[in-house]
């Protein structure tokens, strides 16, 4: 009856350990995005190595409305003043100005595609992200080893990186 007991504490604590860490893991992520833009929950998040080294990853937020208004309204303007990632204030964590997709960095297929290589993301996701990268009406923003494509049409942000 005993090991029954340590067993099942074993494995809740396990449960809550992993939960913790899928936790941490989220929070790593979002910091890398500027505060400006309010984030809401996560819709995708991969990342080879799970931010414990360098590594390629894909992590898609939902945007709030609140965002999406500003975008709306002030388009460029708004998206020029958030430029440096929320839990850092260093150079490294900093984004470029921002520019109106279609994305020149993604003219051709092999662009787009190494940058979406370490995801596993489902076909529709992937579309939405394609499209909206190729045509009109979404925004980006590169950093360092990074870049940040805003889509208000989904109420979507989308951090790649790679390093």
């Amino acid at each position: 009856m005993i090991m029954k007991k340590i067993a099942g504490l074993i494995f809740i604590t396990l449960l809550f350990g992993l939960g913790y860490l899928y936790w941490l893991n989220d929070q790593l992520w979002r910091k890398i995005i500027p505060i400006e833009l309010v984030l809401g929950s996560t819709e995708y998040s991969n990342s080879d190595q799970q931010g414990l080294t360098e590594s390629c990853g894909v992590h898609v937020f939902e945007l709030k409305q609140i965002t999406i208004n500003k975008i709306n309204n002030e388009g460029l303007s708004f998206l020029n003043t958030a430029k440096q990632a929320r839990g850092y204030e260093d150079y490294y964590n900093s984004y470029g100005e921002w520019f109106k997709t279609p994305r020149k960095d993604w003219k051709r297929p092999e662009n787009w595609s190494s940058e979406l290589m370490c995801s596993r993301l489902s076909t529709e996701l992937q579309e939405i992200l394609i499209k909206s990268g190729q045509g009109e009406g979404s925004f980006y923003s590169h950093g360092q080893e990074k870049t940040l494509m805003v889509i208000p049409k989904y109420k979507l942000i989308v951090l790649t990186h790679n390093g």
